[in-house]
């Protein structure tokens, strides 16, 4: 038999959002592989430490909240010690410094990471923290990195200002379409969610955080209540916007219209209840919530942002706006509201489309790829 390349995956696992549920997915499908042997350091526990045993993979958790870095490190050097690791594998900032410092520890001869989206912005003296982290990890990637996996060309377009494209390689999302369903029907759900089967349900699923633009989401319903009062809007996911979200909903009488239902485990069986799922983030790399609504045949109205346009092909898979603008997102909602085939068609395509191009499979045999390349360097 040809020899296992042994991989280490570094990840924080402090929530659960678009970037643990990829790291969770990819895991999985790597996991089914005879070829790589595999192990993961996560920094807290959580649903994706849950997800990692789950699929009976190796798993050493080091507590960040109550360990100094030093210690972090200490820790996971004593744990990589004999374990004959080929690569470790990184997924933010924090995880990549660690990554490099172990690798230069361990003599482990390669390090890839993950680049699951931009740096998002801070405010004050945060924002200047953040950005000296930002020059550190772009250092990091610079001289201490292999391989950067890119999770859209739009952003590997945005690293080339700082990094090498040689070291750059674009791999996709993929989800897995045997765990991301339901067994609802969409009024089963909406049901379940103490919704009218006939009423009308758009939704968003992500971390409610300033990038995510929930405010504009709120803005759109707000417009839209207006027009068609059977309407209910439903927000999936916890952040530190929510109390400013919900004041807003508040300002705009939209209380009794809009769920915030915080994190759950039955995510999938809460998007079969939407008609419409709605992304009008700033800036995405390509949304694991995007495209399990996709996998679930709920059609997508989303902003022309980051790596969203490498799915959603306008008018055939779903509808993509320019701008964030309010009114535009009402208005291309209520449009699709109040067309069932249409909805229809675009739900179809979107899930062809998802099956063909973002399946969890072929991602995992993509990253496995880039592992066989580095470590087939004489």
């Amino acid at each position: 038999m040809t020899k296992r390349i042994s991989v280490c995956h570094i990840a924080s696992g402090d929530r659960w959002a678009g970037a643990e549920a990829q790291v969770a997915t990819l895991l999985r499908a790597l996991r089914r592989r005879e070829d790589l042997c595999l192990s993961t350091i996560l920094l807290n526990e959580g649903h994706l430490a849950e997800e990692a045993r789950s699929a009976g993979i190796e798993l050493k958790v080091i507590p960040e909240g109550q360990k100094g870095f030093l210690q972090i490190f200490l820790e996971a050097d004593r744990y990589l010690r004999g374990r004959g690791i080929q690569i470790l594998h990184s997924h933010r900032y924090k995880e990549n410094l660690l990554a490099a410092l172990l690798a230069w520890r361990r003599n482990i001869p390669y390090v890839v990471r993950s680049q699951h989206g931009l740096p998002e912005p801070f405010g004050g003296l945060k924002q200047m923290k953040h950005a000296i982290f930002q020059v550190a990890d772009q250092m990091v990637a610079r001289y201490s990195t292999d391989t950067v996996i890119c999770v859209s060309a739009e952003l590997r377009s945005r690293l080339a200002r700082y990094l090498d494209p040689g070291k750059t390689v674009v791999i996709h999302n993929g989800v897995d379409v045997e765990q991301v369903r339901s067994t609802l029907t969409s009024n089963d759900a909406k049901k379940r969610l103490g919704i009218p089967g006939d009423t009308r349900v758009v939704g968003t699923v992500g971390r409610l955080d300033p990038i995510k633009r929930l405010d504009i989401f709120l803005a759109a319903a707000h417009a839209m209540s207006k027009q068609v009062p059977n309407v209910r809007f439903v927000i999936l996911g916890e952040g530190s916007e929510e109390h400013r979200l919900r004041e807003q909903a508040r300002a705009l009488r939209l209380q009794n219209s809009v769920f915030f239902l915080g994190q759950r485990q039955d995510v999938y069986d809460v998007v079969r209840a939407f008609d419409l799922f709605v992304l009008c983030s700033d800036h995405e790399g390509l949304p694991m919530a995007l495209l399990e609504a996709l996998a679930l045949a709920v059609p997508v109205v989303a902003c022309r942002t980051g790596g969203i346009s490498e799915v959603i092909e306008d008018g055939v898979n779903g509808v993509l706006l320019a701008t964030g603008d309010p009114s535009a997102l009402a208005e291309a909602c209520l449009h699709l509201l109040a067309d069932r085939c249409r909805r229809a068609g675009l739900a179809a395509a979107g899930m062809r489309r998802v099956a063909e191009a973002f399946s969890a499979r072929e991602a995992a045999a993509q990253v496995a790829r880039v592992y066989v390349s580095l470590c087939s360097v004489p």
